[in-house]
């Protein structure tokens, strides 16, 4: 689908320029570090950089936008003058405010093109689901051979750089984000930022990541023992939390908000005393970038809709101690939450 058009039949203007790396990769399906889309009523142009021009012209020979060599700014504004454009549609919160006050001293009157772009970016065609289902498979698969590749001893690092090396071995093109791995008591912190910490028997291990494929990503997090004696307190929350999980899942309906959605987990975590150890929200859309909309939190206002990509993810953390946490990647479809995730998440002792 031309998406170029998808969004300039959106707003209210003349013409549309994108500089963003992940809206341009959203408009053309093309990555690149440098470049601008130009799309009004009659045509679209990728304006690249010699670097990417070959590779951008084969890449996109068949589709609906034109491919154009521009080393500067100053090539694509001349190029945009030329077409007698007056108001122009931007992403207000992408574009550098240098360039926006260039834009406005060459006389063109701004449009925030950026609503149109997270409103459709939120809803994924059929081309998109496959993609994120492939990122979710490589992601599961490459999790799944790691678990018999652990040793007491290997630190978080090498662990999380032996996850993503199994991920690019089936296939993934990059890591969606920074892999997290945390072993022990630096599990409590949700973002932990893998260190030279050593695994050794009876410890929790905490995996967040995740895998782009051709542009799209996945996102999955999974909690084990690795030992046999496991700490009852832990054994207790895990089960909390697989709980707060499946519930979400299963109630879960397109047409509520992602404040409705949340409280399903963050409810079933009450009901257990442990909804204040729950202290991030409950899931963020996914597609080209790994945050997008719409927000399942106490403050999503965003109603899920049909073939929405998101998260679930209920986790708890007890500072020094302990973080579990669960995460699947899911679609809405037929009205209900559907995880692109295949194997059981019932705890694992390793």
């Amino acid at each position: 689908m031309d998406n170029t058009k998808k969004i300039f039949r959106a707003i209210d203007a003349d013409a549309m320029l994108t500089s963003s790396a992940d809206l341009r990769a959203y408009l053309t399906g093309f990555q690149s570090t440098f470049g601008f889309v130009y799309t009004d009523a009659q045509e679209s142009v990728f304006f690249t950089d010699p670097r990417y021009a070959e590779a951008a012209k084969a890449a996109l020979k068949s589709e609906f936008i034109g491919v154009e060599i521009a080393k500067t700014e100053e090539t694509v504004f001349d190029y945009i003058k030329s077409r007698k454009v007056k108001r122009l549609a931007v992403p207000f919160e992408r574009i550098a405010l240098p360039t926006s006050e260039r834009l406005r001293r060459s006389g063109f009157k701004l449009i925030d093109s950026m609503p149109a772009f997270t409103s459709a970016m939120s809803i994924k065609n059929a081309d998109e689901i496959l993609l994120i289902q492939k990122a979710c498979s490589i992601a599961e698969q490459s999790y799944q051979e790691l678990l018999g590749l652990l040793r007491a001893g290997m630190s978080e690092n090498e662990v999380a750089g032996l996850l993503e090396y199994r991920m690019r071995c089936n296939g993934a093109e990059n890591r969606s984000f920074e892999t997290i791995v945390a072993f022990g008591k630096n599990s409590s912190v949700p973002h932990h930022a893998p260190c030279n910490d050593r695994l050794y028997h009876n410890m929790p291990v905490l995996f967040d990541f995740g895998c782009k494929y051709h542009g799209y990503c996945s996102d999955m997090t999974r909690t084990i023992w690795f030992g046999d004696d496991v700490d009852p307190d832990f054994r207790s929350a895990y089960e909390a939390v697989y709980g707060a999980h499946e519930y979400a899942i299963g109630n879960i309906r397109a047409g509520m908000t992602g404040q409705q959605a949340d409280s399903f987990a963050r409810d079933y975590l009450k009901d257990r005393g442990l909804d204040k150890f729950f202290t991030h929200s409950l899931g963020h859309g996914i597609g080209i970038n790994i945050h997008e909309s719409p927000t399942l939190g106490p403050s999503g206002k965003t109603i899920l809709q049909e073939n929405m990509v998101f998260s679930i993810e209920p986790g708890v953390y007890f500072e020094g101690r302990f973080g579990i946490r669960i995460e699947d990647s899911v679609r809405m479809l037929d009205g209900k939450v559907l995880s692109f995730m295949k194997a059981g998440k019932s705890l694992i002792l390793l």
